[in-house]
């Protein structure tokens, strides 16, 4: 696969017809449009709610405290599977309308434009979804089971629905599991606060991870990339990139904070195969993409969105510098900043941006996987 982008998960506005075509007009194959998340209509639209509305055979509602279990299905349930229903379809429209005006080229099967998918993974899931008598599922054995087989199944549910609609040529999905270091180490907070709940074994936190990997891979999703957050540790290698077991094509990496320990792994992933997920901008830089460009704000060292020439060698200088070949670039996806791809309120700092401000990490994200891809043919 040649070197990509991909859209943000979240973007402003409450209008997704209207989003859905802005990614579709700048992301033209190889780059990867997605489903776009709209926290702008509330929480039913968010990634947590998506994930909620992909439940089969559990219902869920909101309360003053988050979304919690509930015996029945309600209006918020009822809202939320709505809303994806909705989503879909109407991103389907936009890519049906695409290929009738000849925007968009068809394979030899008739397929359209590549797409991307987030979805919130099991463990982020458990320790953001909350029991009926209020404490998180994270905290009961047999709920955290329960939990991680319905979503796996509602998964497999909706991987069809987006297929049928959207009639993709490639799918790339990601899992979004920005609290998995924090289950896994003991961290997350209870409902009250003052104590927080025992670690998630890793038995149990890879068996879990491992249904919704292998329900993706039975859907045909062609890339499953494993966003953790964080750094990539050899423990998440043992565990998701094993020859044996639950396997995924890659992990997210954010090449602003990384150091030489993280490129040196990223290296051996790619080589291994690998296909890695790049956030190339800081919040602080996709937020200043709201203000115009000023040499004297960057003189007073105020952020501002970096040039394509600088995000390209953010990825190419240390990766020229472990010695690792031009060619191997082709394993990247590119993305805007690491906080769209984490959980709240970072998420929701993306949907305050203006839509010019989103759109413009987007097509510089963008312009500079080209950039970068016009340096491969040229070498």
């Amino acid at each position: 696969m040649p070197l990509r982008s991909a859209a943000a998960g979240v973007m402003p506005g409450t209008d997704l017809l209207h989003s859905a075509e802005l990614q579709a007009a700048e992301l033209p194959a190889p780059h990867l449009p997605g489903l776009p998340e709209l926290p702008g209509r509330g929480l039913h639209s968010q990634l947590l709610g998506r994930s909620l509305a992909q439940l089969s055979e559990l219902a869920t509602e909101l309360t003053s405290y988050g979304w919690r279990l509930t015996q029945r299905p309600g209006a918020d349930d009822q809202r939320a599977r709505g809303w994806l229903r909705s989503d879909v379809d109407t991103l389907a429209d936009v890519r049906g309308r695409r290929r009738e005006a000849g925007l968009d080229a068809t394979d030899k099967n008739g397929l359209a434009a590549p797409l991307v998918l987030e979805l919130l993974g099991p463990i982020s899931l458990m320790a953001s979804l909350a029991l009926p008598s209020g404490e998180k599922v994270l905290t009961d054995h047999g709920a955290r089971r329960d939990l991680a087989g319905s979503l796996a199944a509602g998964v497999a549910e909706h991987l069809t629905h987006v297929r049928r609609a959207c009639a993709p040529s490639s799918l790339t999905v990601i899992i979004a599991e920005p609290d998995y270091t924090r289950a896994r180490g003991g961290l997350i907070p209870t409902v009250s606060g003052y104590r927080t709940i025992r670690a998630l074994d890793r038995e149990e936190a890879r068996g879990h991870l491992g249904v919704m990997i292998e329900t993706l891979q039975r859907g045909g999703a062609e890339e499953i990339l494993l966003d953790l957050g964080g750094g990539v540790e050899a423990e998440h290698l043992q565990d998701f990139r094993a020859a044996q077991g639950p396997r995924v094509s890659g992990f997210g990496v954010d090449l602003t904070v990384m150091q030489a320990p993280g490129w040196e792994r990223t290296a051996e992933l790619v080589e291994s195969g690998a296909t890695m997920l790049a956030s190339t901008v800081t919040a602080a830089e996709a937020a200043a993409a709201a203000r115009p460009h000023s040499p004297e704000a960057a003189r007073r060292g105020n952020a501002q969105l970096p040039q394509v020439s600088d995000l390209a060698r953010r990825l190419r200088g240390p990766w020229d510098r472990i010695g690792m070949p031009l060619s191997s670039l082709e394993s990247f996806i590119l993305v805007g900043s690491a906080a769209r791809h984490q959980a709240e309120p970072a998420r929701s700092q993306f949907a305050s941006l203006t839509e010019p401000a989103a759109m413009r990490v987007l097509t510089r994200v963008r312009d500079t996987a080209e950039a970068l891809r016009d340096q491969l043919r040229e070498a």
